[in-house]
């Protein structure tokens, strides 16, 4: 077993993403993209840490709606290449369930492909409830 710390990222200690493990983001961080991202409150951003090297990430957002309760969109979950299967994601996706609960977020949602299968079997682990969808992608 290994120690990891893990950390919600905000424009104070964005460095802590100068050194990110292979595979935990699609692509190499770009420092406009993320300060942008960070510069939106409604944008959460949390990683783990392994030795000062970024080995999973989780990224959420808060959707607010007139005419019903807030909601959290996981929109991202991703472990370095060598960091798979050693309950980086859980403890983010606990993390994530915290930090909602401390700001009444009673929702949180996301999506994966059908093949993934290591990813379901995670989400389905947490005991909650799944539904088919139908996602488009809308070119203009």
């Amino acid at each position: 077993m290994f120690d990891f710390t893990t950390h919600w990222i905000n424009r104070e200690n964005a460095h802590l993403l100068t050194r990110v493990a292979p595979g935990t983001f699609d692509h190499a961080i770009d420092p406009e993209r993320l300060a942008r991202y960070l510069a939106g409150p409604a944008n959460w951003m949390a990683v783990a840490m392994h030795e000062a090297q970024v080995v999973g990430m989780l990224m959420a957002v808060i959707h607010d709606h007139p005419d019903k309760p807030t909601e959290l969109f996981l929109d991202e979950i991703g472990t370095g290449d060598d960091w798979r299967r050693k309950g980086i994601a859980r403890a983010l996706i606990e993390r994530l369930f915290e930090r909602a609960d401390a700001e009444g977020i009673d929702e949180i949602w996301l999506g994966t492909e059908t093949d993934n299968v290591p990813a379901r079997g995670l989400y389905e682990s947490f005991g909650h409830t799944r539904e088919d969808a139908v996602i488009y992608y809308l070119d203009w």
